[in-house]
């Protein structure tokens, strides 16, 4: 099977002399294992700014202008957080090199995914050929899977409600009610699958889930899942809550991979992908058990959309989250969105371990921008304040 390598990002340099560019050329290219080459700046799908250039504040306010929507990578001897741009301390090494390009190329295929979905008709045979998840910087090999494994998927307004369910005891039209629309993971089976692959990754070995339901096969060398069940039916399960008994039913043991038992290629699925989908259907609008809706939240790097189905301004929120830790609560009154949106979002993110509860004491201190109000906000911002405590 021949492997699938990513194309080498296209990098123009800025703030540095023409010793400096050909170094830097030379490292992308030698202890950069090709990551990234450098071409001219109408060509470019990212900047590489010196940061510590006398001239660097006019250089990066000249490169947003031209180009609001392509990445910054700025290279300093000091610690810099600079809104929406990515940062490597100097002297730079391979390994952070690599992690921030990494993290450059997930923007870039979020940001391309959005585009299909905003021109639905030139996306069909497109989404066929999504490209491989390069957050590792590894690319690895892939069963045949059917379409709903391999590609991303949007949801409607109309469509989250069905595909999630309802939740008969939370009314998330009430401000009232959405601090206590909680979930527990360790109480369904979204906490024993969290569990499990944890330990398969540990061990290095793959293992079999038991339960009162259908077997789960890990595999965690090739990050991959088994499971004899369709959408529907995982869907409905995860919404179980599993009481003493059931627990006591779930056992973990070792997969014998020579089984010669038969196994459906089409029933692999991609382990991050089943996990951010078995997240989505247990929380069903609510968020996890240990996050602070009152508090900051940011993402750590963006979610792979091109494997992953996409809630409802998925897009939007990440976008926001990245720029700058923000409360759930702030979070629907910027964007103007349903908390459900917010809450089962940073449900997804949260289990996969993208996103954490802000603990920076200049979060707390620093008072963040205050966004411009929009119009006919002023109800919600007055319950948003009231909850706050701030009325």
């Amino acid at each position: 099977m021949t492997l699938h390598v990513p194309p080498a990002l296209r990098a123009a340099l800025f703030a540095m002399d023409g010793r400096t560019g050909k170094t830097m050329a030379m490292y992308l290219k030698g202890p950069c294992r090709g990551v990234a080459v450098v071409v001219n700046e109408d060509e470019a799908d990212l900047d590489l700014i010196d940061a510590d250039h006398a001239k660097a504040a006019d250089i990066i306010k000249a490169r947003r202008a031209a180009n609001p929507g392509r990445p910054l990578v700025l290279l300093s001897l000091y610690d810099l957080r600079v809104e929406n741009a990515f940062f490597v301390k100097k002297p730079v090494n391979a390994q952070q090199m690599l992690s921030v390009f990494a993290q450059v190329r997930d923007v870039l295929a979020a940001r391309k995914v959005a585009e299909k979905l905003r021109h639905p008709a030139s996306r069909g045979s497109e989404a066929e050929h999504a490209s491989e998840s390069v957050s590792s910087g590894q690319p690895r090999p892939e069963r045949l899977k059917s379409s709903k494994h391999r590609t991303a998927a949007q949801l409607s307004d109309s469509g989250f409600r069905t595909f999630l369910g309802t939740l008969a005891d939370i009314d998330f039209d009430d401000p009232a009610q959405w601090r206590t629309a909680y979930f527990d993971p360790r109480h369904y089976f979204l906490g024993f699958v969290q569990s499990a692959f944890k330990t398969a990754r540990l061990q290095h070995k793959a293992l079999r889930l038991n339960s009162i339901w259908k077997p789960l096969l890990i595999f965690p060398e090739s990050e991959e899942i088994w499971l004899d069940a369709d959408d529907k039916q995982l869907r409905a399960f995860a919404g179980v809550v599993l009481n003493r008994a059931s627990a006591g039913n779930m056992t973990l043991s070792v997969f014998d991979l020579t089984d010669p038992a038969p196994r459906d290629a089409e029933k692999h699925q991609d382990m991050s992908a089943f996990l951010w989908k078995l997240a989505i259907w247990t929380s069903k609008g609510r968020f996890p058990i240990g996050i602070d809706i009152y508090k900051p939240v940011y993402l750590d790097r963006w979610p792979n959309f091109t494997r992953l189905v996409i809630t409802p301004e998925a897009l939007r929120i990440a976008a926001l989250l990245i720029q700058q830790p923000r409360t759930p609560l702030e979070i629907a009154e910027v964007l103007r969105i349903k908390m459900q949106y917010v809450f089962v979002f940073v449900s997804a993110c949260h289990t996969l371990g993208l996103l954490r509860q802000s603990e920076r004491q200049a979060d707390a201190v620093v008072a963040q921008p205050a966004p411009r109000p929009a119009k006919n906000q002023g109800l919600l911002s007055k319950i948003l304040g009231k909850l706050r405590g701030e009325q």
